[in-house]
C-alpha cells in the first residue's frame, strides 16, 4: 500500500483526496493544512480540506511533526499549498513531492500567473505539475496544462479554466507519478527550448493597476483592465480630474 500526503486547504485539494482514495493500491496517509480559513475562489462545489479530513477520519499533520518523524512516506502532493518545503520535509517521500503550480513553467513563476499572463498578452495560460525542490517553482516539470487565453477572458475566467486543466492534466499523469515512471524536463531544458524564465513576487504588481486616461482605447490596456477582473478584487483604474475611476471588464450578451 502506498501512502499518500496532501498538501493544501482548498477544494482543489480535496478533489486530489478523493481522486487518489477511489484507489486500492494507495492509503491517504494526512493531509497537512497551511490555512484552516482560505478565501475560496475554486471554481468546484468541495469542501476545504480541513473539513474532508474530518469528516472522513484523514489524519492532520503539520510540517514539522513530519519532519520530526522516522516515517517514510510514498508520495506528497501539494494542491497550491501556501508554505515553502524544506529538505527535511521533502526527503520523508521515497518518490518526492509533486506540485500543482497555477501558472506555466518557466515563463510564469511565483505569484499572481493568471494577471501575469493576461497582462503579457500571451495567447497560452494554464498550470504546471512539476517535482518540488528547495527552491520556489523550479523543480523538473512533469506537465505543462496549458489552455488558451482568449480575447475576452478576464483573470477569474483564466483561473478557472487553469484550475480544470490542472485537475485534468494530473489525473492523466498519475499513473506515472505514482509507479515512479513519470518523465519530466529541468527548467534548464526548457529555457533552451526558448521558453522565458520568469519570477514574479509579491510585489510584481505594484502600480500595474492603473491606466493613463489617454492610453484607455489601447489593447494594452484592455488587457490590463481584464487582468484586474478577478470576483472582488481591486480592479484597474484611471483617474478624471485628478479622481480615481474604477475599471470593469464586462462582456457583453454576445461573448
Amino acid at each position: 500500500m502506498k501512502e499518500i500526503i496532501i498538501f493544501g486547504d482548498l477544494p482543489i485539494a480535496t478533489k486530489v483526496a478523493k481522486y487518489v482514495s477511489k484507489r486500492s493500491d494507495i492509503c491517504l496517509a494526512a493531509v497537512v493544512i497551511g490555512n484552516e480559513n482560505p478565501r475560496n475562489n475554486d471554481p468546484w462545489d468541495e469542501q476545504l480540506l480541513i473539513d474532508y479530513a474530518k469528516d472522513n477520519n484523514v489524519k492532520v499533520l503539520t510540517l514539522d511533526e513530519i519532519a520530526k518523524s522516522e516515517k517514510i512516506y510514498h508520495l506528497g502532493i501539494s494542491c497550491r499549498f501556501s508554505k515553502i518545503f524544506k529538505k527535511d520535509v521533502i526527503k520523508k517521500f521515497t518518490l518526492g513531492i509533486v506540485n500543482f503550480h497555477g501558472g506555466l513553467l518557466p515563463e510564469f513563476g511565483g505569484l499572481y500567473s493568471v494577471v501575469h499572463t493576461i497582462l503579457s498578452g500571451s495567447s497560452i495560460g494554464g498550470g504546471t505539475i512539476h517535482w518540488v525542490n528547495e527552491g520556489i517553482d523550479t523543480g523538473d516539470v512533469i506537465k505543462r496544462c496549458e489552455v488558451i487565453v482568449s480575447d475576452i477572458d478576464d483573470a477569474y475566467d483564466l483561473f478557472v479554466k487553469t484550475q480544470n486543466a490542472l485537475i485534468e492534466g494530473f489525473e492523466q499523469v498519475f499513473d506515472e507519478i505514482i509507479t515512479g515512471t513519470s518523465k519530466s524536463q529541468t527548467i534548464q531544458q526548457l529555457l533552451s527550448l526558448g521558453y522565458p524564465n520568469q519570477y514574479f513576487d509579491k510585489n510584481s504588481l505594484d502600480g500595474k493597476r492603473f491606466i493613463k486616461i489617454d492610453e484607455i482605447n489601447t489593447v494594452s490596456a484592455v488587457n490590463t483592465i481584464r487582468a484586474f477582473s478577478f470576483l472582488d478584487y481591486p480592479p484597474a483604474y484611471t483617474e478624471i480630474c485628478g479622481a480615481p475611476v474604477e475599471l470593469r471588464y464586462r462582456k457583453d450578451d454576445t461573448n
